[in-house]
C-alpha cells in the first residue's frame, strides 16, 4: 500500500513553518477546514507554540490527542503551554511523565529538564540530566545543564565548576561551556584561573556568546588585568545584546520546546 500522500497546503504549512514564518504557518493551516487532521492539529500547536500563544496551542495539541497519542516533542511543548498559563500542577506531571518513560532522546530529555526548571524545580530537572548521564557518559551538554541546575538548586559552587569541567572536557570547544566556567571562577574571585580559562577564546568566539550579564562581568575582569581591547569587544557585544533584547542566560537548553 503506497503511503498518503501530504495534502498541498499541510506541506505550504511545514515550509513556513521550517522558514520561522509562524504566522504565514498558523494562517495557512486554519484556511483548510479549520485544522481538522491530526498532521494539521499538531503542526498548528506547534506553530502556535513558537509564536507565543499558549492557550491555542494547547487547545489545538489537546485535540490531536484525542485522535491519536501525539509525538513527545508534541507533549513536550504542551507542557510548556501548561507552564505559561500557570498550570503548573499540570506541567510539573507531564514533564515527570516523559522523564520517567525513558525513551526520549538525550535532547529532548534536556528539554524536559529545562522546562522543570522554568516552573521553579531545578533539583527535578538535576535528576533528568543525571538519568541522561546514566544512559550516556560522554554527552557534554547534560553534564553542563546539571551544573546550571545545581547552581539553581543552591548547591555549593564547587559542584557546579565541576560539572561545568566535565562538560569541557568533553566538549572542549564550546565556547559556551568555556565562558560559564570563566564567569563562575570570577564569582568565585580567581581571576587567574578565569584568566587562563579564558584563554584560548578569540575575539569572534565572543562575539558568539548571548549572556550579556557574563560578557559584562568578563569585560570588567579583563579591564583590572590591563586587556582593555578584548574588555572593549566584551562590553560592545554585551551592549549589543541589551539593545537587541537578547539573551541573558547561558543556560543552553532554552530552546524550542521551553517556556
Amino acid at each position: 500500500m503506497s503511503p498518503t500522500p501530504i495534502p498541498p497546503s499541510l506541506s505550504k504549512a511545514w515550509q513556513h513553518y521550517q522558514r520561522g514564518e509562524l504566522e504565514e504557518a498558523v494562517g495557512q493551516l486554519r484556511s483548510t477546514d479549520g485544522a481538522s487532521s491530526v498532521d494539521e492539529l499538531q503542526l498548528l500547536g506547534l506553530a502556535l507554540h513558537d509564536w507565543g500563544r499558549p492557550l491555542e496551542a494547547a487547545d489545538a495539541i489537546e485535540k490531536a490527542s484525542l485522535i491519536c497519542p501525539v509525538r513527545d516533542e508534541l507533549r513536550i511543548a504542551l507542557a510548556s503551554c501548561y507552564a505559561q498559563l500557570r498550570r503548573l500542577d499540570l506541567a510539573r506531571e507531564l514533564y515527570l511523565q516523559l522523564a520517567l518513560s525513558q525513551r526520549l532522546s538525550p535532547e529532548l530529555m534536556l528539554q524536559v529538564a529545562a522546562g522543570l526548571e522554568a516552573i521553579d524545580a531545578p533539583q527535578l530537572a538535576m535528576q533528568v540530566c543525571e538519568w541522561v548521564t546514566e544512559k550516556n557518559s560522554s554527552f557534554a551538554q547534560a553534564y553542563y545543564d546539571m551544573g546550571f541546575y545545581a547552581a539553581r538548586s543552591k548547591q555549593p559552587l564547587y559542584m557546579t565548576e565541576a560539572l561545568t569541567h566535565r562538560a569541557l572536557q568533553l566538549d572542549p570547544a564550546n565556547v559556551h561551556y568555556r565562558i560559564g566556567l570563566v564567569s563562575l571562577l570570577i564569582q568565585l574571585e580567581r581571576d587567574d584561573e578565569a584568566m587562563v580559562a579564558l584563554e584560548p577564546l578569540s575575539p569572534s568566539d565572543l562575539e558568539r556568546v548571548t549572556c550579556a550579564s557574563c560578557l559584562t562581568r568578563i569585560a570588567e575582569m579583563l579591564a583590572r588585568h590591563g586587556r582593555y581591547r578584548l574588555s572593549k569587544t566584551c562590553s560592545k557585544q554585551a551592549n549589543r545584546l541589551r539593545t537587541n533584547k537578547g539573551s541573558d542566560s547561558l543556560h543552553p537548553s532554552r530552546r524550542k520546546g521551553n517556556s
